[in-house]
């Protein structure tokens, strides 16, 4: 436990000190510092499952270790411009990637023949939302441009994990600590995307408020999923 109790106190330091530098700007030493954030939690994770291991405690390890690569690939994108396109491109592909890893776990570890209508209506809940982004995402100021396909499958995964994680909730009678601190989780991630998709294909841009709210709600999916593992 002393490991993710020290490995938390980095990642809260090393993502205030991320957010003021990014607020300034892009550069090479935010990337730096992002990077020491999201090795910070992906130790907890990996700590976590060392003290509890599980199947599913593997799979959030993974979806960890995916965000980190996301992050990085996403803050090359400011450095590389020449190579922006595909920095996005493999940026949104390992969170996507990510998401797949946590919707795995929970399927593996909580799902049953019982709970399939609940599988089914995150599904639903899913597709829906990546058709409310595709036919509706510029009504909301939101312009995709040549990443039109790949955000409307990673919305799909995002909505889809979220959805997935309140229903299996609602089945198991909210009585499950480690599906209630992931759902604390994935709702975090969604609002962060959120505010996201705002900054990179809104009008949001680099605002102070965006930057800070961004990654906070970030770093508390992260941590709160990592942490579940310890509850699995």
């Amino acid at each position: 436990m002393r490991m993710i109790t020290v490995a938390t106190i980095l990642l809260v330091v090393f993502a205030v000190w991320f957010m003021v530098v990014r607020i300034k700007g892009f550069s090479k030493k935010d990337v730096v510092l992002k990077m020491a954030a999201a090795v910070s939690f992906v130790t907890i994770s990996g700590t976590a499952l060392v003290l509890k291991p599980s199947v599913m405690g593997g799979y959030l390890l993974a979806g960890a270790v995916f965000g980190a690569l996301g992050d990085l690939y996403l803050g090359l994108s400011h450095i590389l411009k020449e190579k922006k396109k595909h920095m996005m491109f493999a940026g949104i592909f390992h969170f996507g990637m990510g998401h797949i890893c946590f919707c795995q776990g929970l399927l593996h570890q909580y799902s049953t023949g019982d709970s399939l209508k609940y599988v089914l209506a995150a599904f639903a809940v899913g597709a829906a939302f990546a058709a409310v982004l595709g036919f509706g995402g510029r009504k909301m100021g939101l312009h995709f441009g040549r990443y039109f396909p790949v955000v409307l499958i990673y919305g799909f995964l995002l909505t889809f994990s979220v959805a997935l994680a309140l229903g299996l909730n609602v089945y198991h009678g909210w009585e499950n600590t480690q599906l209630k601190l992931f759902m604390v989780g994935i709702t975090c991630f969604i609002i962060s995307d959120g505010i996201l998709s705002r900054m990179y294909f809104g009008k949001l841009g680099n605002a102070p408020g965006a930057v800070i709210w961004n990654h906070v709600t970030y770093y508390v999916a992260q941590w709160f999923i990592a942490i579940s593992i310890l509850y699995i």
